[in-house]
Formats: C-alpha cells, sequence, structure tokens
C-alpha cells in the first residue's frame, strides 16, 4: 500500500509538471484540467448547498432578535427605594415615565442622571432586565435639621433648607419630606458656610456635634426629654438648646451622649420635683445645674410664711 502510494504520489506530481509545460491555451482546453475543475466546482456548490440554510437560519435570527428588541416595551417595574420618602409614583413622575415604555431605546443612564439630578437624592440606579422589566432603585436624603442663618431675622432673608447627615443642603419638600417637618431648625453663623444654598456641604467640623446631637436625642422618648426646638452656636465650644418646653439647655461639642444622659436624670428629677426649669446646663459631669422657671410651690409657701411671721413680729 505505501509503494502504491508513493507512485500514485510520484505520478500526480508529473501530471502536474507536464501540465505546466503546456501553454495557458492547452491547459484551459484539457480534458484532465476541465474535469479537475468540475470536481472543484460541485465540491463548492455542494458546500454553498449546505451553507445556504444554515446562513439564511442565522439571517433570519439577526432580524427576528432585531425585530423584536424594537418591539420590546417595558411591562413591569420594579421599584425601590431605601428611605421610603419618594413613592414609585413621585419616582415615575421625575422620571417623566407614563405608559409603554420600549425597552430598546430607553436610555437607563439618562434617567438616572436624571433621578441624581434631584437634590433631595443621593443616589440612584435604574437597570433594564429583558424581556419587559426595569428595576428602580432609590437612596434618599434623610434631613436631620432645618438650616437658617441666625442673621436672618434681621436681614429679612430667612432661607431655609434641609441637611442631610454628611452636611449637604438640599431644598425642602413637603411632598416627599412630609414625617420630617418636625425636626428642629439649626441657625447658622457666617463661619458655618460659605453660602446658603442647595448643594452646598457644611464643613465636618461644624456638622458632626449638630448630627451626634440628633443621634443622641433620638434615642430618648419624647417624655424624657421635650423636642429639640432651636440650635445655636454662639461659639466654637458651645451648643445652645431650645426644647419645646421652652427650657434652655447648655452643652458643649464634646461628649454630646454623655450630656444627654445628664439632661434626661435632670428632666426626670425636674418631673418628679414639680419644677419647671428655665435653664439647664449640662457641661458638669457632676451636680449639673438648672435654674427654675418659676419657685418650687412648697418654696414659696414657707418664703410667704416667714415674711408673715417678721411682720408680726415688727408688730
Amino acid at each position: 500500500m505505501k509503494s502504491q502510494n508513493r507512485y500514485r504520489s510520484e505520478q500526480k506530481s508529473n501530471v502536474h509538471l507536464l501540465e505546466k509545460a503546456l501553454s495557458f491555451k492547452d491547459r484551459i482546453f484539457s480534458m484532465i484540467a476541465l474535469r479537475r475543475g468540475m470536481r472543484r466546482l460541485r465540491r463548492y456548490l455542494l458546500i454553498l448547498i449546505c451553507a445556504l440554510p444554515v446562513l439564511y437560519g442565522i439571517w433570519r435570527g439577526v432580524d427576528y432578535a432585531i425585530e423584536k428588541a424594537y418591539s420590546l416595551s417595558i411591562e413591569n417595574i420594579s421599584y425601590k427605594s431605601r428611605r421610603g420618602l419618594i413613592s414609585k409614583e413621585q419616582a415615575l413622575k421625575i422620571l417623566e415615565i407614563d405608559g409603554a415604555v420600549n425597552m430598546a431605546t430607553f436610555d437607563a443612564k439618562g434617567m438616572q442622571q436624571k433621578l441624581e439630578n434631584i437634590p433631595g437624592i443621593d443616589s440612584a440606579r435604574i437597570r433594564a432586565e429583558l424581556p419587559d422589566t426595569l428595576h428602580i432603585e432609590v437612596d434618599e436624603r434623610i434631613p436631620i435639621v432645618f438650616v437658617e442663618m441666625e442673621s436672618g431675622a434681621s436681614t429679612g432673608r430667612r432661607t431655609r433648607l434641609f441637611m442631610d447627615p454628611k452636611g449637604i443642603l438640599f431644598p425642602v419638600n413637603a411632598e416627599y419630606h412630609k414625617n420630617f417637618m418636625g425636626v428642629p431648625t439649626w441657625y447658622l453663623q457666617l463661619s458655618d458656610i460659605r453660602e446658603l444654598k442647595e448643594g452646598e456641604r457644611i464643613p465636618e467640623d461644624r456638622c458632626r456635634p449638630i448630627r451626634e446631637l440628633i443621634a443622641a436625642s433620638n434615642a430618648y422618648d419624647l417624655t424624657e426629654i421635650p423636642a429639640i426646638r432651636e440650635i445655636f452656636r454662639p461659639k466654637e465650644w458651645k451648643i445652645q438648646l431650645t426644647l419645646d418646653n421652652g427650657t434652655s439647655v447648655t452643652m458643649q461639642v464634646y461628649e454630646i451622649k454623655e450630656q444627654m444622659e445628664r439632661l434626661a436624670m435632670m428632666m426626670e428629677h425636674t418631673q418628679v420635683t414639680g419644677v419647671k426649669p428655665r435653664s439647664i446646663n449640662v457641661i458638669q459631669r457632676i451636680n449639673p445645674t438648672y435654674i427654675p422657671a418659676e419657685e418650687p410651690k412648697k418654696e414659696k409657701e414657707e418664703a410667704n410664711k416667714s415674711e408673715d411671721k417678721k411682720k408680726r413680729s415688727r408688730r
């Protein structure tokens, strides 16, 4: 078999050499060349015939996929709000999505940017999932205090914004923040901020004590510590509070949590004694002081009795 294959191979080479020795015209009209060309042509035609259905199927599949993509519409919208401040309906209103939306032409990145341009939204994520679902996730800013300039009362410029725990200012929206309209107001000084406007950020060293103050006060029930109504920082180290019952509280910017514990104890003491405090100073760790709004009833009665005794003795 090996010898036969070798001779056949050598014979084939000789035929090629002989063909090359012929002129181009003779080679074209050579029967051997013609038969070889026909065999090749039949082979290529067979391959083409077998490939045509495959190529046609691929073309039809691509065409169907493109047509289907342009005909897809968003049927399901999955919505998640981390803080629960902005509802699904409000988010869709911001995105101006009303009715059917084409999945192929929907600009998820542009819509995400549209949500993040809302000052009250910290971040957003929008993702389209085939065949017909849109996922929307929103993380809103949590307002912890109102902010105003302390000089607003005299200048008449009473711009009022919200501040989040990061110190970022954003506008008040009663529709989104209806559950936060009772937060305290922090009256800023010129040293606290460059300009009172949305998007501005209060420096960390200025807003840190306020953030800690709000977090510490939220740990107590309103029966233990009345709600904080106003916050002032008359000095770098000092915080002045006005509680909802009218009591003025003096604190320092350090050890906020411990001072709130002392304030809770003082408020409990005043409830037991029936004394309404006008002011309380909780900076001192031992024996924090308070000034009553009026004299206790017992002390007042004793003072009246002693005054009567003095008058009788004079007579």
